[in-house]
């Protein structure tokens, strides 16, 4: 089975890179390196920002498709990985007659992300894709909104951390909570900071740590502001971006994950890799409804889900998981067993069941 493998992103760093490079490495090892042809994300000038929403992207898509031609020899079917590389993919197909899926991971596939004046050519590129392949049911479930007809499969993101749980008989005397991913408006950290504040307020004792780029952004800045007025200084700090073992580290003496990601427009989180790993490690998540982290935290296993933009309701599950050391520990021990199934084995089988109903339904 021959793929052309396309993608606009490769850095680990970041959600749609990992999801590459992560699919991309399972696809060679499940194949073999000359069956899996990808083109360097930089050579498809489909970078990973604002690019996929200009007006003439679709024609600058067509010439790279147009170039592409000799990398499609042979291949029973084109995976574009993330939604910048869709017109590509719509392309390559229109020149070599080949079937195409595509990966959508939240905000980019709901149709009224896109411009109106491009709007049009994804929902056209949408279509005509084989398969879709969302990354969580929420994304799903959006993704039909706007595509009552499309054939769309689940196929999550994966992970492969290899560390184990700390063992932890209950939480920490200090309460530590630990939120990850940029700062900005999508990630719901000032409802965080306001159920921090609420918590404060009743005499909760904890210490939170936030981990990820803050940027220069006004968000950001509101949000710091917003930690001084609540007098949280000494309990709460944004640390910044950290490399993988200083992650790592986090989690380790972390007693609790917390992540209420929310609706910024049509912005909305479409798994949240970050509960996964979070979860591998031992410890209970919240994050909220309207999102992807429903298929990651069952509510009362492993964690709890309250509704978005709820600082009262977010208060009040850090305190019952951090205040109960026999459900912390019935959710610590059941956090990492409830993540197996999204590790890069058996998400990798997924998608070669993916990729092979394509081909076949193309094939009748």
């Amino acid at each position: 089975m021959r793929i052309l493998f396309l993608t606009s992103d490769l850095d680990v760093t970041n959600g749609w890179g990992r999801y590459s490079a992560g699919f991309l490495a399972e696809a060679r090892a499940r194949n073999g390196t000359a069956d899996i042809v990808a083109p360097e994300p930089e050579s498809l000038r489909a970078k990973p920002d604002a690019w996929h929403l200009r007006p003439l992207y679709p024609l600058v898509a067509a010439s790279v498709a147009w170039g592409l031609r000799k990398d499609a020899k042979g291949v029973a079917l084109i995976h574009a990985a993330t939604e910048p590389v869709l017109p590509h993919a719509f392309f390559l197909s229109l020149y070599t007659g080949v079937p195409y899926v595509v990966s959508a991971h939240g905000t980019y596939g709901d149709l009224r992300t896109y411009p109106p004046l491009l709007r049009w050519f994804y929902r056209l590129a949408f279509r005509r894709a084989a398969r879709i392949l969302a990354v969580s049911a929420y994304t799903a479930e959006i993704v039909r909104q706007g595509l009552p007809s499309a054939k769309v499969d689940i196929v999550p993101g994966g992970f492969a951390s290899a560390v184990r749980p700390t063992g932890k008989p209950g939480p920490s005397a200090e309460r530590r909570i630990l939120a990850v991913g940029a700062v900005k408006p999508r990630k719901g950290f000032h409802t965080l900071v306001e159920a921090l504040g609420k918590l404060k307020a009743q005499g909760f004792v904890f210490r939170a740590e936030a981990l990820g780029p803050k940027g220069t952004s006004a968000y950001a800045a509101r949000v710091e502001a917003r930690v001084k007025e609540l007098g949280l200084e000494d309990r709460m700090r944004f640390a910044g971006r950290v490399s993988e073992e200083e992650l790592n580290a986090a989690y380790a003496r972390a007693d609790l994950f917390v992540l209420p990601s929310e609706h910024e427009g049509t912005a909305f989180e479409g798994l949240g890799l970050v509960y996964l790993e979070a979860m591998a490690h031992g410890l209970p998540a919240i994050g909220c409804y309207e999102s992807g982290a429903p298929d990651a935290i069952k509510d009362g296993l492993n964690g709890l889900l309250v509704p978005p933009g709820d600082a009262e309701k977010l208060a009040a599950a850090i305190r019952r998981i951090l205040s109960d050391k026999e459900l912390w520990r019935k959710m610590s021990e059941a956090a990492p067993r409830s993540v197996e199934h999204f590790r890069w084995g058996t998400v990798g089988a997924s998608m070669d069941d993916a990729y092979k109903e394509a081909i076949n339904d193309h094939a009748r």
